[in-house]
């Protein structure tokens, strides 16, 4: 498994877990989906803004996905909607959606 890609599915999650955990990392499958959100929101971002503006941070209680300008201002948040489950929940029931959702988010934070 290449450690540079960013787990896309809970099946590179459990692939990541083992990983990790052979080199003795015990991380636990929501640490491995938190960094995978993270940095594939970040990714997307990026994609978006044709290069690296902007930086990609979880708020404190990993329920929102944070843009920050390049002086560390607010940009924008990406929220699971009203009423949904985590982004780390819905990643677990699927992951597809969930990046399709942060697709969407990323463009209406940016306007791209």
């Amino acid at each position: 498994m290449d450690m540079q890609k960013i787990p896309e599915d809970m099946q590179d999650v459990r692939d990541r877990v083992a990983l990790m955990a052979g080199r003795g990392f015990p991380v636990s499958e929501e640490d491995v989906i938190k960094e995978a959100l993270k940095a594939g929101f970040q990714s997307i971002v990026d994609e978006k803004m044709d290069g690296n503006y902007y930086t990609v941070r979880w708020d404190e209680s990993f329920n929102a996905l944070q843009v920050f300008g390049m002086d560390n201002e607010l940009i924008g948040s990406a929220v699971p909607k009203e009423g949904s489950a985590s982004f780390i929940e819905q990643f677990e029931a699927n992951a597809t959606n969930t990046w399709y959702a942060l697709d969407k988010d990323a463009l209406k934070i940016i306007g791209r």
